[in-house]
């Protein structure tokens, strides 16, 4: 049930089947005449969705406060990391570190440059591809693939006391959002669908999700779902991803949150492939 308190800006749309009716125009069919703006009430939209089940609504969160928001991280479907991709931040652990805890040997960590990145999306293969960057006390990894969102991976990144943080982007289906403490996963979610959380603190991070605009008593559809994990992600962490196809931290995040350059096509960074 949704906290009647919850107040947030956003955006709602439909998705429904080609040939579906939209609400309007389903009202109209049924003798109610509505109008082509205004709001719908209450009781002709209850009656559209019951008679229309394949139909459901999904909405677009904004953050509601002056920190990093879904919008920031709006990136298109063929940007550089691709269509599928795992991003991991990870407390108190330097980049060889982590590397070795994905799965990484000695001998495969390198320096990896973007065009070899980019090479690497662009094969078929059961390797993935995995760069890191340091900030104060993170490490992002950027995977070309799914291995650094595996939960048991995840765990073991935050082993001894650590933190990490994993947003996974696979088409919608398989998206996921894993946050784990000291070897413990303590609230995990498909960022569609926040309402569905689980861990051992499942509402440990509703302070952050409310100023996402996301009411975590709700039951919405999140629209723009990976966005806005990625800006819970850094909300946590206080790292925002730049230097993503020449991007910058925002200048009113700036002074608040620190940069991790992911993507840099003048720079390599430390990184390994390893099997899928």
């Amino acid at each position: 049930m949704s906290d009647p308190s919850f107040r947030s800006m956003r955006m709602t749309r439909l998705v429904r089947p080609p040939g579906t009716p939209g609400i309007r125009e389903w009202a109209e069919a049924n003798g109610d005449r509505i109008g082509r703006s205004g709001m719908i009430p209450a009781h002709i939209r209850e009656a559209y969705f019951a008679a229309n089940p394949e139909v459901f609504e999904v909405v677009r969160v904004f953050a509601q406060d002056s920190g990093v928001g879904p919008d920031v991280y709006g990136w298109p479907d063929d940007g550089p990391l691709g269509p599928v991709y795992g991003i991991t931040f990870v407390r108190d652990l330097d980049e060889r570190e982590v590397l070795h805890r994905l799965g990484a040997a000695d001998q495969d960590v390198r320096l990896v440059s973007d065009e070899e990145v980019a090479r690497h999306q662009e094969a078929e293969g059961p390797e993935e591809i995995i760069t890191v960057a340091r900030i104060e006390d993170w490490t992002v990894a950027a995977c070309k693939g799914r291995r650094g969102s595996r939960r048991e991976l995840v765990k073991a990144l935050s082993v001894g006391g650590g933190e990490a943080i994993a947003v996974q982007r696979d088409r919608g289906a398989h998206d996921r959002f894993i946050y784990a403490m000291d070897g413990q996963v303590v609230t995990s979610f498909a960022p569609s669908r926040p309402f569905d959380r689980q861990g051992s603190d499942p509402d440990r991070l509703n302070g952050h999700l409310r100023m996402l605009g996301i009411d975590p008593a709700g039951d919405d559809i999140v629209d723009n779902a990976v966005p806005a994990a990625l800006a819970l992600a850094s909300r946590i962490s206080g790292v925002v991803i730049v230097d993503l196809g020449g991007n910058e931290i925002p200048p009113p995040l700036a002074g608040r949150f620190g940069g991790a350059k992911i993507l840099n096509p003048k720079s390599s960074r430390l990184g390994a492939t390893v099997s899928s």
